[in-house]
């Protein structure tokens, strides 16, 4: 009896021990598991921004073309980029953007609105179609006439397109778009 009383013991440790390996090989199997997912999502956050279309990967770059050219109060340069994305353009809305900064080649004021206007255009856009890559929704809090405005940039660096050199680094990093 007693050897008896000793086997169920031992079988039991055995059980015991063998449960708590398994469910032991289950955590390492899940923590490799979210390690590979988190060396995946660093890895894709190191390349280049793409899209789900080449139009849309144009569009974007057309974008940041016309932020720049505002950032640096180009209003010639604003224009031509504005003329080459009326060609990309199927929405009506965003034609008549593109056009109002084409007509105001020496309002930069009104250049800037309607890249603003733009930017609100974009978002959907850039939210839903980006497949590689991060995007910056930056935004400032004085643009506007304190209104505020925010804008879209490759880059963590605020350059802001609603002051130029004025206020180059006013605003901050609202979103980052993955």
């Amino acid at each position: 009896m007693r050897r008896t009383l000793i086997f169920i013991g031992l079988l039991s440790s055995f059980t015991f021990i063998a449960c708590k390996n398994d469910k032991s090989n289950q955590q390492i199997d899940l923590d490799k598991e979210n390690v590979a997912k988190e060396e995946i999502q660093a890895n894709t956050e190191n390349l280049k921004l793409n899209f789900k279309t080449d139009e849309q990967y144009n569009l974007a770059h057309l974008y940041f073309d016309l932020k720049d050219a505002l950032v640096k109060s180009d209003t010639y340069s604003a224009k031509k980029i504005a003329e080459i994305m009326v060609k990309y353009f199927k929405d009506e809305k965003q034609m008549k953007l593109a056009q109002q900064i084409i007509k105001n080649e020496n309002d930069i004021e009104t250049q800037r609105e309607a890249f603003y206007a733009l930017s609100q255009n974009f978002d959907t856009i850039f939210s839903e179609n980006i497949t590689a890559g991060k995007l910056y929704k930056q935004y400032c809090p004085m643009a506007f006439n304190n209104e505020g405005g925010f804008w879209f940039s490759e880059e963590k660096e605020i350059m802001n397109p609603y002051f130029g050199d004025k206020m180059l680094h006013c605003g901050s990093i609202q979103k980052t778009i993955k």
